[in-house]
């Protein structure tokens, strides 16, 4: 019995030495910001604008943030660098605050805000097909998107595709810091082609 008391106690300090070490990395999160934007469009008269559904394809619709090996069919899957926010959920959010900083004659805002105004003239919806980083190549985001009036007619529907250079890797590792944030300009420079279309709109 005095063996197996000593054998415990030396084997659970062990095993608490071992569960230590093994513990996991903290997941880093990150977010889609908005840039910083000169307004540039329009009169200070405002259009109210309600940015409808927004969808990005199922191969980045999870939480942790993807990347694409160059030359490769194999994508990389980071279990610790996540979104903050589902892409879903935070792209209406970051097109109308793009759309309004850029646009003095706009007043956007995510349709779960702007669904009982009456005064909506326009409704957009997004559907991004490609959100995709390469390592050592590119970054491309691909959407058709559509604006329609308060009668459901739609107006406008177009394919903007909008690409940058993946930012240099660190360490080794992707720079998935500054890899949103590039993906974060490139979505702006989206959101602000829909304003132009829509400061046109009579």
């Amino acid at each position: 019995m005095r063996i197996k008391h000593l054998l415990l106690m030396v084997l659970v300090p062990v095993l608490a030495a071992c569960s230590f070490n093994n513990k996991s990395a903290p997941s880093r999160f990150y977010a889609i910001t908005v840039p910083t934007v000169q307004q540039v469009r329009g009169p200070a008269k405002s259009t109210n604008v309600s940015i409808e559904n927004v969808s990005v394809p199922q191969s980045v619709d999870r939480p942790q943030i993807v990347v694409k090996n160059t030359d490769s069919n194999m994508v990389t899957v980071s279990e610790f660098d996540r979104w903050v926010e589902g892409l879903n959920s935070a792209l209406p959010v970051a097109i109308s605050e793009n759309m309004n900083l850029y646009a003095r004659n706009i007043n956007a805002r995510p349709k779960r805000f702007a669904a009982n105004d009456a005064n909506t003239k326009y409704f957009v919806s997004v559907d991004f097909v490609r959100f995709e980083t390469e390592t050592d190549g590119q970054i491309t985001i691909a959407a058709w998107w559509t604006v329609a009036n308060n009668h459901g007619e739609t107006l406008v529907q177009k394919k903007t595709t909008v690409t940058a250079d993946t930012p240099d890797t660190e360490y080794g590792e992707p720079n998935y810091d500054a890899i949103v944030a590039e993906q974060s300009k490139l979505v702006a420079k989206l959101s602000y082609k829909i304003a132009d279309i829509i400061s046109e709109l009579k």
